[in-house]
């Protein structure tokens, strides 16, 4: 019985191993991130015209996996987040997301990205400056 159990437990370890999730948290709203996603906090989004020049901003990019979502990009508008279906093959630039939210006329407060199974926060200080303030090798929970 107990070679069972770890034949089991083995298994269940590899089976884990190929799926690469996170979850996160953004106002108290726990938003599970899968691998080749990334989740903003996006401060002052009120009406479906904010998602839809968010959206239009992200289409305009290049490294947007548009078979997820909607052409690539979810908004919650009462949750104040933005998740975004990154393409594999791109070199994704977290400067570069917070321009399309920022030319839209909104602020960015953080920023997670799972890619490669890491997931690294950033978050915008004082000065606006973008910077990595979390990294994870592995799936986690982070706030």
């Amino acid at each position: 019985m107990n070679v069972l159990l770890k034949y089991t437990m083995l298994i269940i370890m590899l089976v884990s191993i190929g799926f690469s999730q996170s979850k996160v948290t953004i106002q108290d709203n726990e938003i599970e991130l899968n691998e080749n996603e990334a989740v903003i906090e996006v401060l002052g989004m009120v009406c479906s015209m904010c998602a839809f020049g968010i959206g239009e901003g992200f289409s305009q990019t290049n490294f947007i996996d548009k078979s997820k979502f909607n052409d690539g990009v979810m908004v919650d508008i009462d949750a104040q987040y933005v998740k975004i279906a990154l393409s594999r093959s791109s070199n994704v630039n977290p400067s570069r997301i917070v321009k399309v939210i920022e030319e839209a006329g909104y602020d960015v407060n953080s920023l997670f990205i799972l890619q490669n199974k890491k997931l690294t926060k950033f978050s915008t200080y004082k000065l606006g400056i973008l910077q990595p303030i979390a990294y994870n090798s592995s799936s986690s929970n982070i706030n």
